[in-house]
């Protein structure tokens, strides 16, 4: 895919890289969630669980590093005239709706997932069909045209070339996100084509390295991760132990509410409890978004709501989606063989928060309202693992936190909130 030099061409591929990026991100959490943190989980020594400790913290480590990718491109897109996209396909996403030609999937960790994200994350230099052909068996005929991540920056890269800087940038400067609002300290403004490049080579070397230096980026590490685990494994047949780092979890879990919504190679949770929480889960992901996206198209706002904003959508993803989804991946599937299941990422028909602060902050609060209530319930079954308790307890320090916010900025909205 290579951009003709059109405004709209270059959104578009942006608007690409934010699926991808964001879908990336996913991926790469659920494996890390299914990650064991004890020996007493089985199957894993106390020795072999400090390397599966460490892989984990890498997977998380990558992960907020795609988000920041995702919230670049949002600058991206805000400069050249579009607007901040979050949408994605549910998962299993199929190989032929990305040109990379390989799906993207919630798996655990795993062999296979790791030369997934290896292929995701090559190099230009990395051939990525033999690389398809070797690792994943595809027949070479069948390769269309694989398509890097890389790659699709290079298009968007070139896009912004061809175009006049004088005609490209036409966004409002003051929609531009940096450093002092989000968490994210590498994040470029982008007011011209200078700052567009600098934003996307951040991008791209973060992920596939550089000419000179392709081991500290997510290429090189899961390069890493991949030997280690390849001579772990070794290690511990010629010892004759067992090596398995991850729980048995299923692919890509659905939760049994949204059977309409089905996709071809997604597995139904059928265990009522844990379906409840994955439902949650989905939740509180949807509104971590939404505030972040908000914070991205609202402009300047008063008393540093717009950073208050943004605290708040990091808090919940680091504080409450990743305990939340580590439970989950202690909790059954119903599908026997002792499976569990895991967070299903699902995205439905949500809207962007409207323009007028006071709306957006009301609907905030009645969402973490809503959805501390049912965690709080939900941490009262017997079920209820660790993990589900400490992210409830979470949550509330979350919404108390957005709700004394609203109540120092906004006055009339603190009986709002009570009522």
């Amino acid at each position: 895919m290579a951009s003709n030099g059109k405004r709209s061409e270059i959104i578009s591929l942006l608007s690409e890289a934010c699926e991808l990026e964001h879908g990336l991100a996913c991926s790469y959490l659920y494996a890390a969630f299914s990650i064991k943190q004890s020996a007493s989980e089985g199957d894993i020594t106390w020795d072999q669980l400090q390397y599966a400790r460490r892989w984990a913290g890498q997977l998380y480590f990558i992960a907020s590093q795609e988000m920041f990718h995702l919230s670049q491109a949002w600058n991206l897109l805000t400069a050249l005239g579009g607007t901040p996209y979050y949408g994605r396909p549910n998962f299993p996403q199929s190989h032929r709706y990305y040109p990379i030609d390989l799906p993207l999937v919630l798996e655990p960790f795993g062999e296979r997932a790791l030369k997934r994200f290896i292929f995701y994350e090559l190099p230009e230099h990395v051939s990525d069909v033999e690389f398809l052909v070797k690792e994943f068996h595809i027949p070479k005929e069948r390769i269309q045209k694989a398509f890097t991540v890389g790659k699709l920056y290079e298009s968007i890269l070139n896009g912004i070339k061809q175009i006049p800087e004088s005609k490209l940038f036409i966004g409002d400067p003051a929609l531009q996100v940096g450093p002092e609002v989000c968490h994210f300290n590498e994040i470029v403004k982008v007011t011209n084509r200078e700052t567009a490049l600098r934003a996307i080579h951040t991008i791209t070397e973060q992920g596939e390295g550089t000419k000179t230096d392709q081991l500290d980026c997510h290429y090189g590490l899961y390069l890493e991760i991949e030997r280690e685990y390849r001579n772990m494994r070794i290690a511990a047949t010629e010892k004759g132990l067992k090596f398995e780092p991850a729980r048995k979890v299923i692919e890509n879990p659905m939760p049994a509410f949204y059977a309409g919504q089905i996709l071809a190679g997604a597995n139904v949770i059928k265990n009522d409890f844990s379906s409840h929480v994955s439902v949650l889960f989905d939740n509180i992901y949807s509104l971590m978004l939404r505030m972040l996206q908000y914070v991205f198209q609202s402009g300047p706002l008063p008393d540093g709501l717009q950073k208050n904003i943004a605290d708040g959508s990091i808090q919940l993803m680091t504080r409450v989606l990743k305990p939340l989804g580590e439970a989950l991946t202690l909790l059954p599937s119903g599908h026997g063989n002792d499976l569990k299941c895991g967070p299903s990422f699902g995205l439905y028909r949500h809207v962007s928060f409207p323009a007028n602060f006071r709306e957006t902050l009301y609907l905030i609060i009645e969402a973490l309202t809503q959805s501390a209530d049912q965690c709080k319930v939900l941490s009262n079954n017997a079920a209820a693992p660790a993990q589900l308790l400490n992210a409830t307890a979470n949550l509330v320090s979350v919404q108390t936190y957005i709700s004394n916010v609203a109540a120092m900025s906004l006055a009339e909205f603190a009986s709002a909130v009570k009522s």
